[in-house]
């Protein structure tokens, strides 16, 4: 049993009380906490360069706001958060994931050239998350403070997702998704996902035409996703919502159209862009060989991205970047993936995968995620830790390690 549902040890209970005091203080007063997080950044800014972009972040003020009155409702969310935080990475672990990927569909109406869903009949792995299983896994997690809720497919193709976000949300946990654009006009779409109080819809865009866009991402229709991100980002600005956030893959086919994708940003009224470099390969040496072929190793020359910052600038356009190709390495403990050792993904089928990166229990499996705490430390897991916590990195990690 992980020892966060136990008494703390000594060492951690001022710590419990600071963060607690903390939270009840934000609470109460959200424009202190507003004001030191703008000062925050502003102490940031001044020690980044100038052309060093930053990785993309949850919006700060609602990440935090949420995260305390999880803690004020919820003490032992914050019993496991302190534990988390604290010990060291080791083959057992004495608190449960404070963050969990959940799928709740593996079918998508998309045939993406570099996504794994190609290999699966009629895009489909298995059946569609049950909200009966999703509420028993946000049940049993108490520690969650965080939930990306998207795996390999489309999530609103799942007739429950509405229902799963409402959940956790009255659960004061910080959630984001992703979807690919192409339902937001059925049934209003747009506009509950806006108002379920997701925090975060990120939305691909790989391609800043239509002959690239529907070069990528087979299966789509560019025009109605333009015009249904329109419609989103003009729903959520009108409601003062900063939780819309377009992400660009970067590859061979699109990586011309960098400052295209700026200019598209600010059509589809986008205030966040995300540039993403580096690929998965799912765990296969058969997407391994396909997407390095695909791969990018560089952005932009200097002299273009500070053309690229000040035109988002002059935009009001955030530009960030997130950057696989800066792999793991097996020099310190903590330099090794953190996966294995806080985090996990479940599939739609209810099964715990080591993470988002291979998205399939057909190629790893770790155990039911019905039976989450037992499998969490069990053989299989810890086994699992043991050889990255010793160096044999496991053939399926190796796309994201430097070895």
């Amino acid at each position: 049993m992980p020892k966060s549902k136990a008494p703390l040890n000594k060492e951690y209970v001022r710590e419990y009380k600071d963060i607690l005091n903390k939270a009840k203080h934000y609470v109460n007063h959200p424009d202190e906490l507003r004001r030191d997080i703008e000062l925050e950044y502003l102490e940031r800014e001044k020690d980044r360069e100038l052309l060093n972009i930053p990785v993309p972040k949850p919006d700060e003020f609602s990440y935090k706001m949420i995260q305390y009155n999880g803690f004020i409702h919820y003490p032992e969310r914050l019993k496991n958060f302190i534990i988390a935080k604290n010990e060291l990475r080791k083959i057992t672990r004495s608190f449960f994931p404070v963050i969990l990927d959940i799928e709740p569909t593996s079918r998508c109406n998309f045939r993406c050239i570099m996504c794994q869903l190609n290999d699966w009949k009629n895009g489909k792995r298995a059946d569609d998350l049950k909200f009966d299983d999703f509420k028993k896994i946000i049940d049993e997690q108490y520690g969650l403070t965080e939930i990306k809720l998207q795996g390999m497919g489309e999530p609103l193709l799942n007739k429950e997702f509405f229902k799963m976000i409402e959940y956790v949300v009255k659960k004061y946990i910080w959630i984001r998704t992703t979807v690919n654009g192409s339902l937001l006009h059925i049934n209003d779409n747009y506009r509950k996902l806006v108002d379920s109080g997701v925090n975060e819809i990120q939305i691909s865009v790989d391609g800043a035409t239509k002959k690239v866009f529907e070069k990528i991402r087979r299966n789509s229709n560019f025009d109605k996703v333009v015009e249904n991100l329109k419609i989103l980002n003009n729903y959520s600005n009108s409601k003062n919502k900063l939780v819309t956030r377009m992400w660009v893959l970067l590859q061979e086919h699109n990586k011309h159209q960098v400052f295209e994708f700026l200019d598209l940003a600010k059509h589809m009224e986008f205030k966040r862009l995300t540039y993403s470099i580096g690929m998965s390969d799912f765990g296969q040496e058969k997407w391994n060989k396909n997407n390095k072929s695909l791969e990018i190793k560089e952005f932009l020359p200097k002299s273009d991205l500070s053309k690229l910052l000040e035109k988002a600038k002059n935009y009001g356009i955030e530009i960030t970047r997130w950057n696989l190709e800066q792999k793991y390495n097996n020099e310190t403990v903590n330099t090794k993936c953190p996966w294995p050792f806080n985090r996990a993904f479940i599939s739609s089928d209810m099964k715990i995968v080591p993470c988002c990166m291979i998205g399939n229990p057909n190629v790893s499996n770790l155990g039911d995620a019905r039976k989450f705490e037992s499998v969490w430390n069990g053989k299989i897991y810890q086994h699992f830790r043991k050889s990255h916590l010793e160096g044999k990195i496991p053939k399926i990690c190796k796309n994201c390690y430097k070895i």
